[in-house]
């Protein structure tokens, strides 16, 4: 199982959970192979696609996960929580929205309401359950602030196609993947010594795991059915971080605490 750069190189940002000079971003990036070169390269990406934002003087540089990415990681991390104990009024949401003209912008926000679980129906119109229930009110007014529209909330009047469901959101394929990856993940042998190592470790399998997550669409169990693999994903993950997490989390500390030390 492999990980792009582009996706490590952020993940670094993420487990840092700090800004992060160029200089920093290569060390960290060291020992996973990725040269200097490459490195610094895709930082100017990211960067360009909005992905990371940049500030302060030249030989000083911070970089961080933008606005949008930094809402991303927030989703990731609540999806690798515990199932919500929530029960489901099994009210549906359906929201519709006047498209942006712009080719970018539409791209952009279909990506994010796919996200979070909207799926399209009609042009224009896309449907998910009121699951969790504040936070499935809370999307939709957020869309509703950014693109003219309205939302409707309610209940089918015939009866719930569960199969229908399990199609639209690819269930089977994603309870598929997130089991194999679960099984993957406890095959991982002892941790490694080094800080170095661990943190390498930690960050492509934590790579791995929220690269899948991130397609969760967030729904009650009712719709899962007996398909548990993404539960099973995050159990198998948790014990997985509890064992490499904090020797991984030392090692960017060093690396942050010499730039900190250096300015002082």
């Amino acid at each position: 199982m492999k990980d792009s750069t582009r996706s490590l190189l952020f993940g670094v940002f993420v487990l840092a959970d700090t800004p992060l000079t160029a200089a920093e971003v290569v060390r960290l990036m060291s020992p996973l192979g990725v040269s200097a070169t490459n490195a610094k390269s895709h930082l100017t990406r990211l960067v360009a696609e909005g992905a990371l934002d940049r500030r302060g003087p030249v030989r000083a540089r911070l970089y961080t996960p933008s606005r949008g990415q930094s809402a991303v990681v927030e989703g990731i991390r609540v999806r690798l929580q515990e199932e919500p104990s929530e029960a489901w009024d099994r009210t549906w949401l359906a929201l519709t929205l006047r498209l942006p003209a712009d080719r970018r912008q539409r791209e952009r926000l279909a990506a994010s309401l796919w996200f979070d679980g909207f799926r399209p129906w009609a042009p224009g119109t896309f449907l998910r359950p009121a699951w969790p229930e504040r936070w499935a009110l809370d999307r939709a007014r957020h869309y509703l602030a950014h693109a003219p529209g309205f939302s409707l909330r309610g209940s089918f009047v015939e009866q719930l196609n569960l199969r229908r469901v399990a199609s639209l959101y690819e269930l089977a394929v994603l309870d598929r993947e997130a089991r194999a990856l679960a099984g993957w993940i406890r095959r991982q042998g002892a941790v490694p010594s080094a800080g170095e190592r661990t943190f390498a470790a930690h960050l492509k399998v934590g790579g791995l795991v929220a690269r899948l997550i991130a397609h969760d669409p967030r729904l009650p169990p009712e719709l899962w059915g007996p398909r548990r693999g993404l539960r099973d994903l995050v159990r198998a993950f948790d014990r997985f971080d509890s064992r490499l997490a904090p020797l991984a989390r030392r090692f960017v500390g060093q690396v942050v605490a010499d730039r900190k030390g250096s300015s002082c």
